[in-house]
């Protein structure tokens, strides 16, 4: 249902400019002619922008705030009286100025265009009225949300008689609503909820009213409603302009859900959100695991749609950011030594003069992979000739998954991983699979058939990023192992060491290594046999 909400302000006879005497030295004013402008403001199909709403579709209400700013066109044949500025303040609509201040004369036609948010520097053919990539952040006046939902109106040209003038604003973009709830979801909202990979910028003609979107797409943190009405369920929303997402393609991802969990929602077939409109999904996470929903219709006109439901995937951290089939040439480089604690996430290969690796970059049908050979006598070390992925952002200390791709070329070829981390007492630490065994592991080895049929064997290791050691050796003792979830520094960053053994008598092997993730796991999803006793 449309909420109307009514304004009426009227520009104060104090911004009619009259000449004055003035020294010479002093700027003169010009004198501006005609009535001051009277204006009714209307706000049509409210969306709850500005104001607590609950989840009844009737009462998405809309009006204006202390400090809103508008801006307004009016164009005569006398010229235009572009982009005035008006601010709504103690109920009452003010020009920021005298300059600012409309003036119309009876008997004159006007066209008048208007728009919110007041932006600087537009005209009324070229408006760039963009909406915030994060809308969840919140002022001292209107939010990120508020600023992104803009308004258009358009009086098309008719005879000024001294009546009022009335604005009637319309939503030029979309409105996106995301109701969380489910027996998983917990007793507090959700960290953030994420619209995927929307356009966010559009220019608008506020001649015409037509809106033209740009390609710029970006991710849009949404806004948190507060509700007290419906415990247990958790409301967000943003604005964005109209566009098509398309079947399979992410819609949305929700993090920080109860323990940590993050959640990722997929489109079932091409989902449109509308102008004007609001568009609501309805995810559950619980019950029947994690799921989203599209309820009947939308606002204005509630035109019936199926409801459609969907499965979702629980989302998780991939510690390795910079995916190996995304490398270019120009990152991924041969080092002959490497800086630890350097910022950034990269892929690199080290050279150590005792034995000397050459790795590539290989696309094989499109698709990327590492390939490598070491040289001379590889002695298996961390810190010798190896591929290396380095990590400087934080992490948690919890248990881990270690999966990758990988093909040989020998039969019984093997290579070692290590995942290095440190701290300023211990220096170097290596963190420890699930069952205390040190990062000195071995990957599965390849048989006959696989180096004949040049077959990539799966990967996976369980790490548990809560105990280390500073021994390398691929069974230290109880006392070598530590417990080091309580040093936050060894959590700030590390290093994936994937390392040719010595394989002695069949190097050297030429190994490949693609589709490397490093992903947090429950203990629960650890296959029993990998589970620490406990």
């Amino acid at each position: 249902m449309r909420t109307l909400k009514h304004l009426t302000f009227c520009l104060a006879a104090a911004f009619i400019a009259t000449g004055c005497s003035q020294e010479d030295n002093e700027p003169q004013t010009t004198v501006k002619k005609g009535t001051p402008a009277e204006f009714t403001m209307t706000i049509n199909g409210g969306t709850g922008t500005r104001t607590i709403t609950t989840h009844n579709e009737e009462n998405r209400t809309i009006s204006w705030r202390e400090g809103d700013e508008v801006g307004i066109f009016a164009v005569s044949s006398d010229g235009t009286q572009s982009n005035r500025k008006y601010t709504y303040n103690n109920n009452e609509w003010k020009a920021v100025s005298v300059s600012d201040a409309i003036t119309l004369t009876e008997g004159t036609d006007y066209t008048f265009y208007a728009y919110y948010p007041y932006t600087a520097n537009i005209t009324a053919a070229a408006a760039s009225l963009n909406v915030l990539p994060d809308q969840s952040t919140q002022g001292e006046g209107n939010s990120s949300y508020d600023l992104s939902d803009v308004l258009i109106s358009k009086v098309n040209e008719s005879t000024y008689n001294g009546d009022p003038i009335t604005l009637n604003y319309s939503h030029a973009y979309a409105m996106v609503e995301v109701l969380i709830a489910g027996d998983k979801v917990g007793d507090t909202a959700p960290q953030k909820v994420v619209l995927k990979n929307v356009i966010t910028d559009a220019n608008i003609d506020l001649t015409t009213q037509i809106i033209t979107n740009t390609t710029n797409k970006q991710d849009v943190i949404m806004s948190y409603v507060a509700n007290t009405e419906n415990t247990g369920t958790y409301l967000y929303r943003a604005i964005v302009p109209e566009q098509i997402m398309t079947q399979g393609s992410t819609l949305l991802e929700v993090y920080g859900v109860n323990s940590g969990k993050n959640y990722m929602f997929k489109a079932p077939k091409d989902i449109t959100y509308p102008q004007g409109k609001y568009f609501r999904m309805e995810v559950t996470i619980g019950q029947n695991n994690a799921g989203i929903k599209f309820p009947k219709g939308d606002i204005d006109p509630w035109a019936p749609t199926p409801g459609i439901d969907l499965e979702g995937e629980e989302l998780k951290e991939n510690l390795i950011t910079k995916s190996i089939a995304d490398l270019t040439s120009n990152d991924f480089q041969t080092v002959t030594s490497i800086d630890y604690f350097q910022d950034g996430d990269f892929w690199y290969a080290l050279n150590n003069t005792e034995a000397e690796i050459q790795a590539t970059l290989v696309n094989e049908n499109g698709e990327n992979y590492i390939s490598f050979t070491t040289l001379g006598t590889p002695s298996g070390s961390w810190f010798k000739s190896s591929i290396g992925y380095h990590h400087k952002q934080k992490f948690q200390p919890t248990y881990h998954k270690l999966t990758f791709k990988l093909r040989a070329d020998k039969v019984g070829g093997e290579m070692r991983i290590f995942i290095r981390t440190y701290s300023k007492n211990d220096g170097n630490l290596f963190f420890c699979n699930s069952l205390g065994k040190s990062a000195n592991l071995g990957a599965t080895k390849p048989t006959q058939t696989d180096v004949d049929e040049q077959k990539w064997i799966d990967q996976e290791i369980f790490f548990d990023f809560t105990k280390a050691t500073t021994s390398t050796a691929g069974s230290p003792s109880a006392a070598d192992i530590k417990e080091i979830a309580d040093i936050s520094e060894a959590y700030e960053q590390l290093e994936l060491k994937f390392v040719s053994n010595k394989n002695t008598g069949i190097n050297p092997v030429n190994f490949h290594i693609k589709d490397v993730k490093l992903e947090p796991i429950a203990f629960e999803e650890i296959p029993e046999q990998q589970r620490p006793q406990i």
